[in-house]
């Protein structure tokens, strides 16, 4: 969560006008290059983004195409080459390691394609051990995971372990971790990629919903384009760059 004096330097920054549609996190002129001995393997090239509250974003291309480098940056996971990230009006070009880390922490959830749940933990101590390690007190975050999972439609799942549900249950479990810190923006890497067509539809709707109701921003990776189809705005990525974009209207 955004303290006030970060609250109050977005708001200063993004203007009034409410929590909807307003930019979080932007990205201009983005590269990201790898050496790999005497080649220079260009990932991201020369990326301009913009990613609005209560939306679900979608950057969408194919296996190498540079999308999930692009999250990376764009989440502060990795530094770009050249080009400037601007997060919750933060340029992580000036935060240490540290002053990063807690940034990601107090403001940021992360799905992957992979649930990684703990398989000790039952779903709703899944959840509730990241509130846990964020300051929150036992029984506020049990209370909190027991929502999300009620929210997520698998409350009658809260006591059962990730080898005892579905892989779209445990993919639902793993939207409810992100969600339940209430960060401000939530970024999703090829999330319904392990998952079959009607879990996929599950989880989609189910990111797209969330960041509506909570006023949060869904960065989704993804080569799927049914998926992309169910978000608000679609970012085409190929050969590391973002090559046009799409937005629904209201």
């Amino acid at each position: 969560m955004l303290d006030a004096v970060q609250r109050a330097a977005v708001d200063s920054e993004l203007g009034d006008g409410g929590t909807m549609d307003r930019v979080v996190v932007t990205g201009r002129g983005l590269s990201r290059d790898f050496h790999m001995g005497e080649t220079v393997v260009a990932a991201v090239r020369d990326c301009d983004i913009e990613i609005a509250s209560g939306m679900m974003t979608t950057i969408l291309g194919k296996s190498g195409s540079g999308k999930s480098t692009l999250c990376n940056l764009l989440s502060g996971l990795d530094r770009p080459t050249s080009g400037t990230v601007t997060l919750l009006g933060r340029d992580l070009s000036t935060l240490s390691d540290s002053e990063m880390s807690r940034l990601r922490a107090q403001n940021l959830g992360f799905v992957l394609q992979k649930e990684n749940l703990v398989p000790f933990l039952t779903l709703e101590e899944n959840i509730a051990a990241p509130l846990l390690f964020a300051g929150h007190t036992r029984r506020s975050a049990q209370r909190r995971a027991l929502e999300m999972l009620e929210m997520t439609g698998i409350g009658h799942r809260a006591k059962s372990w990730p080898a005892q549900v579905s892989g779209g249950e445990a993919q639902r479990a793993a939207v409810a971790r992100a969600c339940a810190g209430r960060p401000a923006v939530v970024f999703a890497d090829e999330p319904t990629g392990a998952l079959d067509r009607r879990n996929g539809e599950t989880v989609g709707s189910l990111l797209k919903d969330l960041c509506h109701e909570t006023g949060a921003a869904a960065v989704v990776v993804t080569h799927d384009a049914e998926l992309a189809s169910k978000s608000d705005r679609i970012f085409h990525m190929e050969d590391g760059r973002l090559l046009d974009s799409s937005r629904k209207e209201p």
